[in-house]
């Protein structure tokens, strides 16, 4: 196996590339449809009567399916605190039908940068596909169309057509009903369902990060190779999830809804030392967990630090560092180190692996 530094730098590129959902499967259980409401937002927004039959599960769907496919052109701001970024964002398919996603920084000494979007899926048991391989796009927000479950810990609610980056956009807000996640505002080109701006917000609704296009240019042509179907189960993919996590956590103790999608294990470079990564989601929110054997040389964080809009909490136990990662409030995050269950037994198992 491939000797690597679990550092928290790996750990934040890990977080981004792993993180996400996205469904095939069809709720059979009936949901809210909240079709969109009939009145401009102001004189100046677009007409709503066209979009009057849209629909969050019509929305959505077209969100998922289109996702990393779907080919602009366009102007990104990103906000966070006092901080602001401006890129320019290309996409076009390869040769091979490949999605490439090349970003040209505005106002930084950064160097234009180009990525292939390598979606690759696995199939949970709920019927969720987990999107292990990915750097869908620039943006952090990813959900699932598994909606009878995700309604279970979000409020989901259309709120009427605006303008945005100069064309039509529908806003959705979806309000976490409990401190364990964050909410989100979001608006949509009710078209294509492109993502078009973009909030992050606490339990108390202050704006976490957020960004913008203020301009865009969305193209019709989709990778025609995005499919679905063909993918392995989470199991097949990473092999020990199941025995893995039920060996070093404690379910009852996560906070409701989150579910155990990837698990990783390598060992820490220069010191031979096994370390795990687990990630679990709610299907919208992401968070990854990391066990490794702590050592003297080595600094460890036990308490809280923040990166950027990403909350890391660690803590040693029995001898390992525990950090948890991710867009999630803080009482969540520990929530998560006190649901990890290290003892002489499992320790010694892990270290026999």
């Amino acid at each position: 196996m491939k000797l690597f530094r679990l550092n928290f730098v790996f750990s934040i590129l890990l977080f981004v590339v792993l993180s996400g959902f996205t469904s095939v499967s069809e709720s059979q259980s009936k949901v809210s449809e909240n079709i969109l409401p009939g009145s401009a937002v102001s004189n100046s927004q677009p007409d709503n009567k066209k979009y009057n039959n849209l629909s969050i599960k019509k929305l959505l769907d077209k969100y998922v399916k289109n996702g990393s496919n779907q080919l602009f052109d366009g102007t990104f701001v990103y906000f966070f605190e006092d901080k602001i970024q401006t890129l320019k964002v290309h996409r076009e398919n390869n040769e091979s039908g490949q999605v490439i996603e090349t970003y040209v920084p505005m106002d930084s000494g950064q160097k234009k940068s180009s990525r292939v979007l390598d979606n690759q899926f696995c199939s949970l048991s709920n019927n969720w596909q987990y999107q292990f391989k990915a750097m869908s796009s620039s943006f952090p927000f990813r959900i699932n169309n598994f909606y009878h479950e995700l309604q279970r810990y979000y409020h989901f609610n259309l709120s009427g057509i605006e303008t945005v980056a100069g064309m039509a956009a529908v806003g959705l807000l979806i309000k976490s009903k409990d401190p364990y996640r964050y909410s989100y505002k979001l608006w949509f080109e009710p078209d294509t369902s492109t993502l078009l701006k973009y909030k992050l917000l606490d339990n108390k609704g202050k704006v976490v990060e957020q960004y913008i296009f203020t301009d865009i240019s969305i193209h019709s042509k989709m990778d025609s190779k995005y499919v679905l179907s063909q993918s392995k189960t989470c199991q097949e993919q990473f092999h020990g999830l199941k025995q893995a996590f039920e060996r070093y956590f404690i379910k009852e103790s996560i906070p409701a809804g989150y579910e155990p999608v990837s698990f990783r294990k390598a060992y820490i470079k220069k010191t031979d030392k096994l370390a795990y990564q687990f990630q679990l989601s709610d299907g919208i929110s992401s968070v990854s967990v990391f066990i490794e054997e702590s050592e003297q040389s080595r600094k460890v964080i036990n308490g809280i630090l923040k990166l950027g809009p990403v909350n890391v909490v660690g803590e040693t136990i029995e001898g390992h560092q525990v950090t948890v990662i991710g867009a999630i409030p803080i009482v969540s995050a520990f929530h998560f180190i006190k649901a990890i269950k290290l003892n002489s037994l499992n320790v010694s198992a892990m270290n026999n692996d």
